[in-house]
């Protein structure tokens, strides 16, 4: 029998970004074949050129992933996509923006055929404390943050008092945070999160913390490769898109996996903003470095 796949659940209330998120994820595979479930295509905004074929309630896409419409019911699509002759390296569910994604993910508790790789909740910054005091719908975003693997806090740039919203946050869950804009993160940190721990040996969620740094000027090399080759042993991963002083006029991602480091040309800088960079490790080392670092 063939190794459970993967499955991922994307949750987070209504205009959090979820979809924002999968269109990142769907563009940025590299080499991955995702089967993402959708409630509806209309939201997504699939680069054109990726659309290899459309075939109703499926996309099929030049990468190797395929998208499928969630139909009346999600087990019938989830057993529907699993007896697909292809195989997939990761399956990922967008959950409605009123779904309790935690419940979603223990499908995969169920089926021998799939592995629960986690939860992913993404957090409107701008939105979420207020949607949490309401009594309409503060029942729902208490049960998303409290199911998550992992927050996405989104929209940043949109927060006041972000300081104060973290600490609400910490209460709230106790999921490492990744803060974004426009839904861009590290797509390598949003996978592997399964708090259950069906290895035996996965270390409880909340032992993890995750540091952003950015930087608004281009960044010097040897700087920045003796700070991630000086890292400690407890910080496992960590991706970023960097400038560097040497070479202005390019693109650099940066990814620390463990002790193995690759640095990558990806062309022209053009107009992407700042450098940025996201750590992700254990909690009792890392506990020392500022959450977020601009300069």
């Amino acid at each position: 029998m063939s190794e459970p796949i993967p499955f991922t659940v994307i949750g987070g209330f209504l205009g959090a970004g979820k979809t924002t998120l999968l269109n990142r994820l769907l563009g940025g595979a590299e080499g991955r074949r995702f089967a993402v479930l959708v409630n509806d295509f209309g939201a997504l905004d699939i680069d054109g050129g990726l659309v290899a074929v459309h075939g109703g309630d499926t996309i099929a896409l030049a990468n190797g992933c395929l998208c499928c419409t969630i139909g009346d019911s999600l087990v019938t699509t989830l057993l529907g996509l699993l007896e697909r002759p292809e195989r997939f390296d990761h399956i990922v569910v967008e959950a409605s923006g009123v779904a309790d994604p935690g419940r979603i993910a223990d499908l995969a508790v169920l089926e021998p055929r799939l592995s629960r790789d986690g939860v992913i909740v993404v957090v409107d910054a701008a939105e979420v404390r207020a949607r949490a005091t309401d009594r309409r719908t503060g029942d729902t975003v208490l049960r998303q943050l409290k199911a998550a693997d992992l927050l996405v806090l989104n929209k940043i740039d949109l927060a006041e008092e972000l300081p104060a919203l973290r600490d609400w946050l910490g209460v709230q869950s106790t999921a490492p945070t990744l803060e974004a804009r426009h839904g861009d993160v590290p797509l390598d940190l949003l996978f592997g999160l399964d708090r259950a721990g069906a290895s035996g040996h996965s270390s409880p969620v909340d032992a993890f913390a995750s540091w952003s740094y950015q930087w608004s000027e281009p960044v010097e090399r040897a700087d920045l490769l003796a700070m991630l080759r000086e890292a400690p042993g407890e910080v496992l991963r960590a991706k970023g898109i960097v400038r560097f002083a040497d070479t202005p006029d390019r693109r650099s991602v940066v990814h620390l996996v463990g002790r193995r480091l690759d640095i990558s040309d990806e062309g022209p800088w053009g107009d992407t903003a700042g450098s940025r960079l996201v750590m992700l490790g254990l909690r009792p080392v890392l506990g020392s470095l500022p959450r977020e670092t601009t300069t």
